[in-house]
């Protein structure tokens, strides 16, 4: 458990948030909006609470909010308003950020919490086309880039891969016409990643 990342550069917070390292800078030195410690060479590092309200504020900015308004927010108003916003607004995004989150923090409360809400709101099939698949895609991206470990991926994929057996069991039950075709379906050899083919 030693490799799981606790602390994060400002690029490592460019690649989770999408928000630019130049913008993340200046609105840490126009608004105070973030509180990175610092090494002693002066290099700033960021924990996991800097990284949910950068989230949290990417959001709300993406949803409309001026950064001058987000900065004037207390930690809980700013958690009230992206409820708020996720109930109308763009819930994809707020789903993949809480999932993300919940990865970072290693939370699988989090993570379950955060699918059922999406499940309910939006149905299996659209949580798997709409915001796991983005959510692989942006962990594939993070994990090239070296902002988090194989740890992080393999904690995500064991939850994704729970759920899926869970739908594949309820379906299972369900009625078929004798007449269909039955297809197989398999992995290439020495393929690990079999969420897709699990999915399909």
């Amino acid at each position: 458990m030693n490799n799981i990342k606790t602390s994060f550069s400002i690029k490592d917070l460019e690649n989770l948030s999408g928000i630019k390292a130049h913008t993340i800078r200046i609105w840490e030195k126009r608004y105070n909006l973030l509180q990175p410690e610092r090494t002693d060479t002066n290099i700033r590092l960021y924990d996991l609470n800097n990284l949910q309200k950068l989230l949290n504020v990417s959001f709300l900015n993406n949803n409309g909010v001026k950064i001058s308004h987000i900065a004037k927010l207390k930690p809980e108003e700013i958690s009230l308003k992206v409820k708020e916003f996720a109930n109308t607004e763009d819930t994809n995004t707020h789903f993949v950020n809480s999932l993300k989150l919940s990865m970072m923090n290693f939370d699988p409360q989090m993570f379950h919490k955060t699918y059922s809400d999406a499940v309910e709101q939006l149905g299996f099939e659209k949580v798997f086309n709409e915001i796991i698949w983005q959510l692989l895609n942006e962990i594939g991206i993070l994990w090239q880039t070296d902002t988090i470990t194989p740890a992080h991926e393999h904690f995500i994929s064991y939850l994704v891969r729970q759920k899926l057996l869970v739908e594949i069991e309820q379906f299972k039950f369900q009625q078929s016409d004798e007449n269909e075709q039955t297809f197989v379906l398999f992995l290439p050899l020495n393929e690990i990643h079999e969420l897709g083919l699990m999915y399909i």
